[in-house]
C-alpha cells in the first residue's frame, strides 16, 4: 500500500490555530474572514495564500504576509499542536504491514517537520513533502501527477488522506483513491466530504485493527 497524508486537520489537530491565523490577517485589514475563506486558502500553501490576500487588497507584500503567517504559527507547531487520536497507532500499523508512507502538505517544512518530529512520527515517512517542493498547489491535478511520478507509481495506486474538500476533489480528478478525513466540519461540509470521497474517516481510531 502507498499511503499519502495531508498534515493539517488530517494527521494533526492544527486547524483551530491555523484557521485563527489565516483569518486574522485579512480581518485586521478590515476584510471579511470566515471558514469559507480558510477552506479556500488551506490547499494553497503560505506563498499562494499571501498572494491571494494581496489580490484581495490586504496591505503589504506577499513576502511580508508569509513572514507574518510563519511568525504567528511557528510556536504552535513547535510546542503545542498534537497528533489526532489514533494517528500514531494507525501509521505504525501500516508500517508494520509494509506500507510506504508519505506526507504532502500545504504547510512549509519549518512547520511540518518540526511538528512531526516532536510528535515522534517523522521517521515513519519515506518522504515528507510540502507543496513548496513542487511549486504547484493542491488545486491542480498536475500536483498529484507529479507526486505519483516522484513516488514511482501510478496515481491510482495512491491512497490519499485529506480533510480539505478542494484537495479531495482534485485528487479524485487525478485518479487517486481518496479518504476524506473528518475535522470539525459543519454538518453540511461533512456530508459533502462523505459524498465526494471514496472512503470516509471519522477518526483514525476506527481504522486500527
Amino acid at each position: 500500500m502507498i499511503a499519502v497524508f495531508d498534515l493539517d486537520g488530517t494527521l494533526i489537530d492544527s486547524m483551530p490555530s491555523f484557521s485563527a491565523v489565516m483569518k486574522s490577517i485579512p480581518a485586521e485589514a478590515g476584510f471579511p474572514a470566515d471558514d469559507k475563506l480558510v477552506n479556500t486558502v488551506t490547499p494553497l500553501g503560505y506563498q499562494k495564500t499571501a498572494e491571494y490576500y494581496v489580490a484581495m487588497g490586504v496591505p503589504g507584500t506577499a513576502e511580508s504576509i508569509v513572514r507574518t503567517i510563519e511568525q504567528r504559527l511557528y510556536r504552535e507547531y513547535s510546542e503545542t499542536i498534537s497528533l489526532k487520536p489514533g494517528v500514531a497507532a494507525y501509521l505504525n500499523q501500516l508500517k508494520e504491514h509494509g506500507a510506504r508512507l508519505f506526507v504532502l502538505t500545504a504547510s512549509p517544512h519549518m512547520m511540518t517537520d518540526t511538528c512531526l518530529k516532536r510528535n515522534g512520527v517523522f521517521a515513519l515517512f519515506e518522504q515528507v513533502w510540502s507543496v513548496d517542493d513542487y511549486g504547484i498547489t493542491k488545486t491542480e491535478v498536475a500536483l498529484f501527477n507529479a507526486l505519483a511520478e516522484r513516488i514511482g507509481c501510478r496515481p491510482e495506486e495512491i491512497h490519499y488522506f485529506d480533510d480539505n474538500l478542494t484537495a479531495i476533489r482534485t485528487a479524485n480528478q487525478a485518479g487517486l483513491i481518496t479518504y476524506g478525513v473528518f475535522d470539525r466540519h459543519p454538518e453540511v461540509l461533512r456530508k459533502e466530504l462523505q459524498e465526494i470521497s471514496q472512503h470516509f474517516v471519522a477518526t483514525f481510531e476506527e481504522l486500527i485493527v
